[in-house]
């Protein structure tokens, strides 16, 4: 049980990580979550400026925006393979379809979910530019439970024969003709 239970600590870890490394570098290749990006941390830029223009006092600026991104990161790499992974260790789901799927899911539609859950108007419609970031949390959720199940899904033990219960005996080999040798 100890050992099952720190499989799957160092799976969720190690599938988390290459998760966060995964969405950073692969936002940075597609064009428009990369402009939507610098847009954002331009902003932050000019925040973490202003803050300390005006109060002298850059580290909250600086860390609101290090919130920021640590709340991207727990909203598409942890959260939804920690919901999948709980559901499928609970349920006693063996299947790649589901921990991939699932967490994938679950990224991909983590600023919906946000967004209803904060009671906002557009929860139910999206532009171009969300579905693409939808898209990248997709596929970031889904390669984190991909990689959660190849190093924590659970094996399935062959159950022992029934007492009592003969083996079967291996197949019999057809001799063919005698040899002349």
């Amino acid at each position: 049980m100890l050992r099952r239970l720190v499989v799957m600590i160092f799976g969720f870890v190690i599938a988390s990580g290459v998760g966060a490394i995964f969405l950073v570098v692969s936002a940075l290749f597609d064009p428009t979550t990369r402009e939507a990006g610098l847009t954002a941390t331009m902003a932050g830029v000019f925040a973490v400026i202003d803050e300390v223009l005006r109060d002298g006092d850059p580290e909250q600026a600086a860390a609101a925006l290090g919130f920021v991104i640590w709340a991207v990161v727990i909203a598409t790499c942890v959260a939804p393979l920690a919901i999948a992974a709980l559901i499928g260790e609970a349920a006693g789901v063996r299947s790649f379809v589901w921990y991939s799927g699932a967490s994938g899911v679950l990224a991909g539609a983590s600023p919906w979910i946000a967004r209803a859950a904060k009671g906002l108007d557009r929860a139910q419609s999206a532009s171009e530019a969300e579905g693409r970031l939808a898209l990248l949390f997709f596929l970031t959720g889904a390669l984190t439970g991909a990689i959660y199940w190849l190093i924590a899904a659970p094996t399935r033990p062959t159950p022992p024969p029934p007492r009592g219960a003969r083996t079967p005996a291996p197949p019999r080999q057809l001799s063919g003709p005698a040899d002349p040798g």
